[in-house]
This record gives C-alpha cells, sequence and structure tokens, in this order.
C-alpha cells in the first residue's frame, strides 16, 4: 500500500487518530462482537398506502349507470305512457216527463255504458271534478269531469255531491244515468255495482 493510498483512507476513516483500540482478540471485543451476533434483526415495515381513490372511477361508473338505465327504457319502448286525459261526462239534470225505470243490478248493466265509484276533489258552480277510485266498466281514466247546465249548482241530477264523499256514476251516450243509477257511495250501493258489472 503506497503512502498516498493510506493517507485517502486515514481522511475517510470515521476514527480519530490517536484512539485507543482494543485487538478482535481481547475478550472485551469478543464479549462485543457475541452481543452483536446474538441480537435479533428487525426490520422495519412500512405500512402498505391505501390506493388511491380518483374521480376517474367514480365517473367511468356513473357513466356505466346512465347507459344501462337509457338501454332499459329504450329496450321497453321509451318512456313511459303518460296517463288519460280527464274524461268529461253531461251531467244535465233528469227529464220530469221521464220515467223511470226500477233500478236493479241488472237494469243498471243494461243502461250503463260506463260506470265507476269516484271521490268529489271539486265543486266549482255547475262543474263536479271526481277523482276515480274504481272502474266497474267502459273506462281509464284517472278523473272525471261532470259538466252540468247553469242553474244546477246546488244539485246536479238531484244528486248533492260534496268534496270528500264517494259517489257511484253510470253514463250511457255520455250523458250520466240518474232515476237511481247513480248516486252517494253507500254498501248496499256498491254491492249492486259489483253484482252488475261482475262479468266484465
Amino acid at each position: 500500500m503506497t503512502e498516498e493510498l493510506r493517507d485517502r483512507l486515514a481522511r475517510l476513516d470515521p476514527m480519530r487518530s490517536g484512539v485507543p483500540t482494543s485487538p478482535t482478540t481481547d475478550a472485551s471485543s469478543r464479549e462485543l462482537l457475541e452481543n452483536i451476533m446474538s441480537t435479533p434483526l428487525k426490520e422495519r415495515i412500512e405500512p402498505t398506502p391505501a390506493p388511491k381513490r380518483t374521480w376517474g372511477f367514480a365517473f367511468a361508473a356513473l357513466a356505466a349507470l346512465v347507459l344501462a338505465v337509457a338501454g332499459g327504457i329504450a329496450f321497453l319502448g321509451g318512456e313511459e305512457t303518460p296517463p288519460a286525459a280527464a274524461l268529461e261526462l253531461n251531467a244535465g239534470g233528469e227529464d220530469i216527463m221521464q220515467s223511470c225505470i226500477a233500478f236493479s243490478a241488472e237494469e243498471l248493466d243494461k243502461v250503463a255504458e260506463l260506470a265507476f265509484a269516484g271521490t268529489v276533489t271539486a265543486v266549482d258552480g255547475a262543474t263536479v271534478t271526481l277523482a276515480v277510485d274504481e272502474w266497474f266498466r267502459g273506462g281509464d281514466a284517472a278523473e272525471v269531469v261532470l259538466n252540468a247546465p247553469q242553474g244546477m249548482e246546488a244539485l246536479i241530477g238531484g244528486i248533492p255531491f260534496t268534496v270528500g264523499d264517494e259517489y257511484l256514476i253510470s253514463a250511457q251516450g255520455g250523458s250520466v244515468n240518474y232515476c237511481g243509477f247513480s248516486g252517494a257511495s253507500t254498501a248496499d250501493y256498491r254491492a249492486a255495482f259489483e253484482e252488475a258489472f261482475a262479468q266484465g
């Protein structure tokens, strides 16, 4: 080893020159070496970082959902069918010269082209609006409007309509049937309507 190399190694040695050292064969050196060799190695385990959530993944999932819904609508034939428009019936009063047939389920079946149960939602002058609770025959509208001539505001065809009450209405040719074939709902009256239209 040249002097130059010795000097360079000495400059790299962190131990200052002149510090006393013990030979490796010394008892204290052997004890220190034994302690070093018998001490278990402890590795520092760094926790695995949680994967970063990106907006890109969320956007892709949302886009897939939108496409699936759009595809389902297209497969089923597009948008939902809108509800049927309100049905309008003439609620003119019965002719005083007209003779009435006695009410029965059999006769009701004969004279009713339309029949439904409905709850009055509004009474405005000569107009009565009913929300249909059940169709017995001939309709599918969710609402029926009865239009009566002026002067019959309080009583249409002898039936006093009250908001919130249910009525059973039959009609023929676009006009409400009276003579007991339309009126306020009761258990017996409803049973007669159900019997009349049991066969559709």
